[in-house]
């Protein structure tokens, strides 16, 4: 088994394997493998394998609020990049 803990800053690009645990800052894209935590702020870009958890960190204007999906769950698709935008998670589209 391979865990990898993984934190970047703004923009940062960060991709891990078999339940890695990811968090980058504003605008990342972040990529984990089946059973993976995934966590970026504001626009960023989510991927997660199977049973894996995408959550954004996001400022309201008061306070940051957390949202949450799973993949496998409310239509959010394995291996399948995600943002959270306008409050609502969009599939994000080459």
């Amino acid at each position: 088994m391979l865990w990898v803990n993984l934190t970047g800053g703004n923009r940062s690009t960060l991709t891990g394997g078999y339940r890695s645990t990811l968090t980058g800052g504003y605008r990342s894209t972040l990529t984990g493998g089946n059973r993976s935590t995934l966590t970026g702020g504001n626009f960023s870009t989510l991927t997660g394998g199977n049973f894996s958890t995408l959550t954004w960190r996001v400022w309201d204007g008061l306070r940051y609020r957390l949202h949450t999906f799973y993949t496998g769950e409310a239509g959010i698709k394995v291996n399948t990049p995600y943002r959270f935008t306008d409050g609502k998670i969009e599939e994000v589209t080459p």
